[in-house]
């Protein structure tokens, strides 16, 4: 169990998102900045979130699409993740698996994200937390517009 964690640095939460991901059986939510989308590709994420998929669960994420990131993102949907586009991002990130466990974002710098970067992220298995999270993704969710589409104008 998570308890209450505080993570500093890229290369820990994408462990921690992995570690939620592979412990995931039915759902998981994230809203990431795009350049997190090529590291979690990296690091083997996106595999395990498509063997979640193919087990029957389902992986839905917000992002901002752009010519530079549409590769992966056309590889998120190619393996059947749901992905939508929101305009105004503001680089906050967020993974929650199973509305049970998360990390979010307390400090995240994107002008130039590597993996050697410091950031802030809360990681926990805190129910009434990851409920506030999936209430504000779900906010999200239903103004963002489908990435396909957005792929297609690009």
């Amino acid at each position: 169990m998570a308890g209450k964690i505080i993570v500093e640095s890229v290369t820990d939460s994408l462990a921690v998102g992995s570690n939620i991901i592979e412990s995931a059986k039915s759902e998981i939510v994230w809203l990431l900045p795009p350049e997190m989308l090529i590291f979690a590709s990296q690091f083997g994420l996106t595999d395990k979130c498509k063997t979640l998929i193919e087990n029957g669960g389902r992986v839905r994420g917000i992002t901002r699409v752009t010519k530079t990131y549409a590769k992966v993102i056309g590889e998120l949907l190619d393996i059947g993740e749901e992905v939508r586009h929101v305009d105004r991002y503001q680089g906050a990130f967020m993974l929650v698996g199973d509305k049970k466990e998360s990390i979010s974002s307390i400090y995240l710098d994107l002008k130039a994200l590597s993996l050697d970067d410091q950031l802030r992220a809360f990681w926990t298995d805190n129910l009434a937390y990851a409920d506030y999270l999936m209430s504000t993704f779900e906010f999200e969710w239903e103004s963002a517009v489908d990435a396909k589409k957005i792929l297609q104008e690009l």
